[in-house]
């Protein structure tokens, strides 16, 4: 049974061990890092701002964020940050550190600002939206109509009339369209836990889509690349020509720790609809650039369509089926034997059940 005193001992030693660890995460003066952080410049007159941003932008900035350095705070209490400017030794880091100048007090005063930050990584910010401030104020009219009503009657009837038709009219459209866009996240590109270009990857060393996601060929999901996979061609390439160690080290890491990179899915159906990549890439040879977009060229991978069931159907109405598959061939013999005939010059998705409810929704 544990006594009060032990209880009170176990106590105190865990308070010891808190104050020890934060005095040597927070030796240095947060304020003076920060002052570091947004004035120490470089030979090419950047600050460490300016390359370890706070916000990504719609293009890659090679350079690890301000929360990617605040993860690895750790390390840095442990190995100091002067071997990453007195003896960098990575390309990218001799010629984006050339020039600067850390004393003791200065590295303890930036490990120290780099603690006190968010590691979560970095969203963009959201765009306003004029959609709900413009339905709110619909809204907020027709309260004030019901309230107002002695004001309200010195407007003119006709005008009075046409000012709420609008209202209800604006207020219509906005729910009907954004119901239609429910669930639909066309341009969507959110930050990932590392930094992957396809550009590099698929056209700069032309690795195929179907190395990394070789479910196309095989079932319903492309699947996403496990880290022993990326350690195929990473445990020979430990650097990068933009990159140098810092994001491939996270590939590393993961492998070595055995924990699994937490990629975060763009392209998604909603869970009521069956979708099968062999079908589409194997069976009736679709490119992967007609539903996700010119990925090859993407630094960022984003959501090119909307992927709605209109853009669905419609492709499945203007697309013609390869009747050289067997399949087709014994299951709609009607069909293959009009074409052998000339009677028709080809048959469409939709025709072999392309447009049926219960091909995608069951």
């Amino acid at each position: 049974m544990i006594t009060i005193r032990k209880l009170s001992s176990l106590v105190i030693l865990l308070s010891l061990f808190c104050i020890s660890t934060l005095s040597q995460v927070s030796s240095g003066d947060v304020n003076a890092g920060k002052k570091q952080f947004y004035k120490l410049v470089n030979n090419n007159g950047k600050t460490c701002a300016e390359c370890h941003y706070f916000i990504e932008g719609d293009t890659i900035n090679w350079n690890p964020s301000a929360p990617d350095l605040a993860a690895r705070v750790k390390h840095y209490t442990a190995e100091g940050l002067g071997k990453y400017f007195d003896k960098p030794t990575g390309d990218v880091l001799k010629t984006s550190h050339a020039g600067y100048s850390l004393s003791g007090n200065d590295e303890n005063d930036l490990v120290a600002f780099l603690a006190s930050l968010n590691t979560s990584p970095p969203v963009p910010p959201k765009p306003f939206k004029i959609r709900l401030l413009l339905f709110s104020l619909f809204i907020v009219f027709l309260i004030l109509l019901r309230i107002e009503k002695n004001r309200i009657r010195k407007i003119p009837v006709i005008a009075r009339k046409i000012l709420i038709l609008a209202t209800w009219t604006g207020i219509s459209v906005i729910i009907v369209q954004d119901a239609i866009a429910l669930n639909r996240s066309k341009d969507y590109a959110p930050v990932q836990p590392i930094k992957f270009s396809h550009l590099i990857h698929a056209t700069n060393n032309q690795i195929e889509c179907n190395y990394c996601h070789s479910g196309v060929l095989k079932g319903k999901s492309a699947g996403i690349p496990p880290v022993s996979l990326c350690m195929n061609c990473h445990k020979h390439l430990p650097k990068g020509t933009r990159t140098g160690f810092f994001e491939i080290r996270k590939i590393t890491e993961s492998y070595e720790n055995k924990t699994p990179i937490r990629w975060i899915r763009v392209d998604k159906l909603p869970d009521y609809t069956y979708f099968n990549h062999m079908q589409h890439v194997k069976i009736a040879k679709i490119n992967c650039i007609t539903c996700h977009g010119d990925v090859k060229s993407m630094h960022i991978i984003k959501q090119v369509e909307d992927l709605s069931m209109g853009w669905c159907i419609k492709c499945h109405d203007t697309r013609a089926v390869d009747f050289s598959n067997e399949y087709y061939k014994t299951y709609y013999s009607v069909f293959y034997d009009s074409l052998q005939r000339g009677k028709i010059d080809s048959v469409m998705v939709s025709d072999v059940g392309g447009r049926d409810c219960g091909q995608c929704h069951y």
